[in-house]
């Protein structure tokens, strides 16, 4: 998968997907920070063999923006 763009910088879940399979769900104070941090050249460094392997499985990603912190970590929960 090539770099997502995601323009929007509030809090929220983010969702690594293969199709309709969802391979990895996440929370973030700022969306577009944590799902570029992703796509850094030092990602097998900064996060490990395991993230790599889901981004190459992954073929997209959806952000869900939320109104607070609190609010991206009840829904993560819910998802």
């Amino acid at each position: 998968m090539k770099q997502a763009r995601v323009t929007v910088d509030k809090s929220g879940v983010y969702l690594f997907k293969r199709g309709r399979e969802i391979l990895y769900i996440g929370k973030a104070t700022s969306l577009r920070d944590r799902v570029r941090s992703y796509f850094n050249a030092n990602i097998l460094k900064a996060r490990g063999p395991r993230i790599v392997s889901l981004i190459e499985q992954a073929m997209s990603v959806k952000t869900i923006p939320t109104d607070s912190v609190l609010e991206a970590l009840i829904l993560e929960a819910n998802l």
